[in-house]
């Protein structure tokens, strides 16, 4: 009889057993981790390719740091430039907003208009400049170079209370003709 009982106990233990059926519990937590896996392979793919953007830029691999000139820009001749079919002073801030002169980005704050008086040739305020030595800053001489002004029209002149932080401030004369076809394509 002890025989019996010893065959008995190990027969129990090295018998098969049933496989359980899975329940809905089960079958949707293993769902669950095969679908945050997935979400989390596209987010590390995602970044990847972010990464490799950010090293792959021009500017990082130039090791230069952007500047970002705020810009004013002021219709001087009266309202001379409504004749085309587009407003020069909105090629003008179009073209800027494009343009990248070395390592400058241009962001327009303000368009408008100079009621009061009437340029007959477009020059460009320098409004941050070298206040020691009253010299426009590089950054005005170059915007003047892309926009087609002439050098002696850049002039360093200072605002008191400059609180939208405007760098330079772009006033269009009655010579916007001769700098029109750089903006055709616009």
């Amino acid at each position: 009889m002890f025989k019996r009982n010893k065959r008995r106990k190990t027969y129990r233990y090295y018998r098969r057993r049933r496989k359980k059926k899975a329940g809905l519990k089960a079958y949707l937590g293993s769902k669950l981790l095969e679908i945050s896996i997935i979400v989390l392979a596209v987010w590390l793919l995602i970044y990847a390719f972010s990464f490799y953007k950010r090293l792959s830029q021009p500017e990082a691999k130039e090791g230069k740091n952007l500047i970002l000139a705020r810009i004013q820009i002021l219709d001087g001749c009266q309202g001379c430039t409504k004749s085309m079919d587009k407003d020069v002073t909105q090629k003008v801030a179009e073209k800027l907003k494009r343009l990248k002169v070395n390592n400058i980005v241009y962001q327009i704050m303000e368009i408008g208009e100079l009621k009061d008086s009437v340029f007959k040739e477009s020059l460009i305020l320098d409004r941050l400049g070298n206040p020691q030595k009253q010299t426009p800053s590089e950054v005005a001489f170059l915007t003047a170079e892309a926009l087609g002004i002439r050098e002696e029209n850049v002039i360093y002149k200072r605002l008191k209370d400059n609180y939208q932080g405007i760098w330079l401030t772009i006033v269009i004369g009655e010579d916007w003709k001769t700098f029109w076809p750089r903006f055709e394509g616009v």
